[in-house]
Formats: C-alpha cells, structure tokens, sequence
C-alpha cells in the first residue's frame, strides 16, 4: 500500500487541499469511471470542512442490483492541518489517509479486474485548517464543524458494517506500535473482539494484535461532558449496523496537532488491515459479531440504545 499512501499523503499535505482537489486527483489517476464520489461543503462561525464520500461498487454489489454485504470505511479526523498555528500534515490526519488510500486502491483494483463482491463506501472530511482543542493528557484536533454534522453524513444506511479509522495517541490507556482494534460495539453493546478480524489482524502484522479497551463512556455522545479516549466509536449513535474502531497507536503520547508525526510502516499495516477486512467482509467470509450471541443478549438483556444516546436524535 506504500504507493497508495505516499500520493494521499502528498495530496493531503497542502494548505490549499481541498474536496475539490481529492475529486480532481481520483479523475487525473483516470479512476473517476470505477467510482463515484460526491463532495458537500459544511461550515459554521469556526470554519469548514468538505465531507468526501466514495462509492466503490462490488461485481454483486447493492450498487449494481446485487445483495453482497456493503463496507463502510469511515476516516475519522478533526482536520488534516491545524493552520495557521500549525504548518503540514497533523497526526490527525491518519484517519483521511487511510480512508482515502483504501479507495484509491479499490478504485484500481476496479480498473484492474479484480473487483471485490461487494461495495465500499469510504467517508472522511477534508479540512486543513481544523481547531486545537484542550485535552488531557495531550491536546486534540477538533472540526470546525459539529460532530454531529459529520457523523450524520459519515453512515450511510447501505453500510451492513463499519470501519471507524481515527488516530489514537493522545490518550495513555492503549499503548504500542502500529494499530489496534475495539471489540465490536452493536446498538450501544460493546460485543466481543471478533474472531475473524483478529485472525485478519495475525495475518496481515505478524504480531498478535493489541485491543483497545473502550468504556461506555466512549459511547456516550460527545454532548455528554465527559472524558472520551476520542471520537472513534461515534459512529454507532447513527447506525444499527456492528462498528469497529481501527485506532493508529503509538509508545508515547502524541497530540493529534502535533506535525510530521505520520508513521508510513503504521499506515501500511493499517490500510492492508482494512484492506483484507474488505475482500472478507464483502465475500461473506468475515464476520463482525455472532449473530446467535446477539439474538441472545437481546433476549435475555434488552436494548441499552435509549439509555446511551438520551435525547440524541439520532
């Protein structure tokens, strides 16, 4: 994936970047017939983002009339750049990296033949000049835009699983090198980490993989004034479909405003990670969650969705 990342990142690494300019990139690379990409500008008294979303259709794709399971890879990030405080790339930016790069490489594949079975559909945010938040014990990037508005626009309703990729160094509770991943968290249920993608996880590092030990207040909306390790499990507050959280890690704490602390080896594992979740997943072959578990805990327990999300509208 060095090739894939490498150009992403020289694209994402200028202070002019842009919606418009991923847009121009994907139909300069001539992939702009293997997929379809939509971009929305959102602003507010702070600033603005464009929101890129990327459809990359399977051979047995819903897109196509199909009923292959739909990926949703969700590149979570305040912002790119923390301009004018900060000059290049933030460690925040990891999230819009590897979003963009796992549809760059899916759009090739497409144009190569070798088509997954089902869609991709890969969001993120663009916004280089994001705001820097107070946080402990390093501080955060933040968008200049409501979260809220984000993750509206981040989960489509096609998605039957997501991916929620967002760099998570600011924090002392996961620790280590490369990437790590959240157990899977359905309607409000943190679920068991899932076989298959610990396996995936094996396969793809050589190491045995490093879980993250998200709480239930990672779940609780971000209106709720309370410490999370960052917004990486939002996502489920609009979405019934299981979430994982991928999270880029490293030794020592680092603050997502902090610049030239973008790791290639660690992005590499990374995108091949959720690079081989998406063959899987798409097959069938992968699974997020046991679904005999789920109908039990649901049975036996209940819903704990309107205990979480209050009066979230979600």
């Amino acid at each position: 994936m060095l090739k894939y990342l490498l150009e992403i990142i020289d694209l994402l690494d200028n202070p002019n970047v842009d919606g418009g300019s991923v847009r121009k990139f994907f139909i300069t690379k001539g992939l702009d017939k293997y997929l379809t990409i939509s971009i929305e500008r959102i602003s507010s008294e702070k600033g603005f983002t464009d929101f890129v979303k990327i459809m990359v259709p399977g051979k047995r794709g819903k897109y196509n009339g199909g009923d292959a399971p739909t990926l949703g890879v969700i590149g979570r990030l305040g912002g790119v750049g923390a301009r004018p405080l900060i000059k290049g790339l933030v460690s925040d930016a990891d999230g819009a990296i590897m979003a963009l790069t796992v549809a760059y490489k899916l759009a090739e594949m497409n144009m190569r033949g070798d088509v997954l079975d089902g869609d991709v559909i890969v969001t993120t945010n663009i916004c280089p000049n994001a705001v820097i938040t107070p946080h402990k014990p390093a501080p955060m990037m933040s968008s200049p835009v409501s979260i809220f508005e984000l993750l509206k626009r981040e989960v489509d309703p096609q998605m039957d699983a997501v991916i929620s990729i967002d760099a998570t160094k600011a924090n002392l509770v996961v620790k280590g090198s490369g990437f790590a991943i959240t157990p899977t968290v359905k309607d409000g249920w943190i679920l068991k980490v899932s076989d298959d993608l610990i396996n995936i996880y094996m396969w793809v590092t050589g190491r045995l993989p490093i879980i993250v030990p998200i709480t239930m207040q990672d779940l609780l909306p971000f209106s709720t004034p309370i410490c999370h390790i960052n917004s990486i499990m939002q996502p489920w507050l609009y979405t019934h479909s299981p979430v994982v959280g991928v999270a880029t890690i490293t030794e020592t704490v680092v603050p997502g405003s902090a610049s030239d602390a973008t790791n290639i080896n660690s992005l590499d594992e990374t995108s091949r990670f959720v690079m081989e979740i998406a063959k899987g997943f798409t097959a069938g072959s992968v699974k997020f969650y046991d679904e005999s578990e789920w109908e039990t805990i649901i049975k036996l327990h209940g819903e704990v969705r309107p205990i979480l999300t209050g009066t979230l509208h979600t």
